[in-house]
């Protein structure tokens, strides 16, 4: 069974990816991370598949314009954790970033553009906690987030939706006993 949650969590590492500014090598990224999707959750593989479709349709440029529409220009969506979880001023969530910040310092893995708790990063860097610190950081931190960055990337129609309902279906789905 762990090796299915081990799994599980380098999945969301691969689509934390699918949350960064699109570049160079984006598109090639988020097909490779859908693609290991399907042995685990064909839910989650469904959601990953439709974004690669809807990034596969259109040219780089307009896909960053797209980005920077949705989470970083007056964002329709934030992409921090503590936004969704506190607010924008906050002294939790300072508290979250700090304690997130000293995870990433602790595993000299902290060399980041972004804040610490830029779901991507939560994602990506998700191997340097443990497990129980994992578990809770999910529990209490990224599946409430998900709930309400969900909230409104759907009711706008936004294929950005379909990443947050694949990590979200893989921290959340039953794994199968005979995994």
């Amino acid at each position: 069974m762990m090796e299915t949650a081990v799994s599980r969590r380098e999945l969301c590492a691969g689509l934390g990816a699918c949350l960064e500014y699109p570049g160079d090598g984006s598109r090639e990224a988020a097909q490779a991370a859908a693609g290991r999707i399907p042995s685990v959750s064909a839910q989650a593989a469904a959601h990953a598949k439709d974004f690669c479709a809807w990034i596969g349709a259109m040219d780089l440029w307009t896909w960053q314009e797209y980005y920077v529409r949705t989470f970083d220009v007056m964002p329709q969506c934030a992409p921090y954790l503590s936004v969704h979880l506190f607010g924008e001023e906050n002294f939790r969530r300072a508290e979250l970033m700090a304690g997130l910040k000293g995870v990433y310092e602790r595993h000299e893995a902290y060399g980041l553009a972004e804040l610490p708790d830029h779901l991507s990063v939560v994602l990506k860097k998700n191997g340097l906690f443990g497990e129980e610190e994992w578990e809770e950081l999910v529990s209490l931190g990224i599946l409430p987030a998900l709930v309400k960055m969900l909230g409104v990337l759907e009711k706008s129609g936004n294929p950005y939706a379909l990443v947050l309902k694949a990590v979200q279906t893989l921290l959340t789905e039953e794994v199968p006993a005979h995994a």
